[in-house]
């Protein structure tokens, strides 16, 4: 008989991580893996970022009561043809892998791991800040092109001028939101000195230490040398960050976004760069339709691949929240991350 806790693993988050988050609270769990897939047999009703075959994933399921997962898709016609899932446990912030409307339908309890990236994110947010202030990134590839030309690396100390940067402390740092990896960022960015202002209209003004809130986006932007978006993607904030928002940061000014891609206009940050107003920008997350190759092309802009939460820590983390909400779910106690 199979046990009751089946777990689903992918190519980013291993299902033996799930298995031994568990084992540690005395739970048992059959492991399966899905493989990625172009065209799955099922439809995919409008999920996004997941891995593996809606057809695939409903066969795993098989009379399974709980279902710990990170990408694996779950469609109406997954839960629907499942009545035997209670409780799917989603190792990730927001479960868009999942068709939260039909879980409810169903009385499908579904619960994610809120936050359990933060640190990674944050960490990565200060990476960028100072990779763009100390121009680290053209830097870098001005070594690599003396080394595929054969030229020497460093001749003398006046080298160094063509990469004048600025230091941290006493800049401004602006973030847009006030969650959890903005927070994790405004401490870190407090300990190197600069000061950190935030807008976030869900959050109560003066209610994060040392933290200086405004209440409008606008009022924010013309204060800030650095600019960072930490905000929830919604129906109501595509492109917040457009031609009109980048015109009103201050000339020079920098750009992080560790978010999401749609609060982003590509193709205004892109003016804002080849114009020279702002300072430079650094991105782990583009629209795969958009510009990012015009981006990276200009000297002063990092991106990356998305690396924002890719730390072991991560996945551990997100294995054992989920680990201690099954144990609560089917113990009868309070689940705490409810999706």
């Amino acid at each position: 008989m199979p046990h009751e806790i089946l777990v689903v693993g992918d190519s980013y988050m291993n299902a033996q991580l799930f298995v031994d988050a568990l084992q540690r609270h005395g739970l048992e769990a059959d492991a399966a893996t899905v493989t990625v897939t172009a065209r799955p047999s099922w439809p995919t009703d409008g999920l996004a970022e997941f891995e593996g075959d809606p057809a695939e994933v409903s066969a795993l399921i098989d009379g399974h009561r709980v279902v710990a997962f990170h990408g694996a898709p779950i469609s109406r016609r997954v839960i629907e043809q499942n009545p035997s899932v209670k409780l799917l446990a989603c190792a990730r912030g927001g479960p868009v892998n999942v068709d939260l409307d039909a879980a409810a339908e169903h009385g499908v309890v579904v619960t994610t791991t809120p936050g359990k990236n933060a640190a990674a994110v944050a960490d990565l947010t200060i990476g960028f800040l100072i990779d763009l202030l100390r121009k680290v990134a053209p830097s870098l590839r001005d070594a690599e092109r003396r080394r595929a030309s054969g030229e020497r690396l460093v001749e003398s100390t006046f080298d160094g001028a063509r990469w004048f940067g600025y230091e941290l402390k006493g800049r401004r740092l602006g973030l847009v939101g006030l969650g959890n990896v903005a927070r994790l960022v405004a401490e870190r960015a407090a300990a190197l000195g600069l000061e950190v202002l935030a807008y976030d209209p869900f959050v109560p003004a003066g209610s994060v230490a040392g933290i200086t809130q405004v209440s409008t986006l606008d009022e924010l932007l013309p204060q800030v040398d650095i600019l960072s978006l930490h905000a929830r993607a919604t129906a109501d904030n595509r492109h917040l960050m457009s031609a009109a928002q980048f015109d009103a940061l201050r000339p020079g000014a920098f750009f992080i976004n560790t978010a999401r891609e749609s609060l982003v206009d590509e193709q205004a940050l892109l003016a804002g760069i080849r114009s020279h107003h702002l300072g430079g920008a650094a991105l782990d997350v583009c629209e795969s339709d958009g510009p990012w190759r015009e981006l990276l092309a200009e000297p002063n802009v990092v991106i990356t691949p998305h690396i924002a939460g890719a730390t072991f820590e991560t996945l551990q983390r997100g294995a054992q929240m989920l680990a201690d909400e099954i144990l609560a779910f089917t113990t009868g106690g309070e689940l705490r991350w409810r999706a």
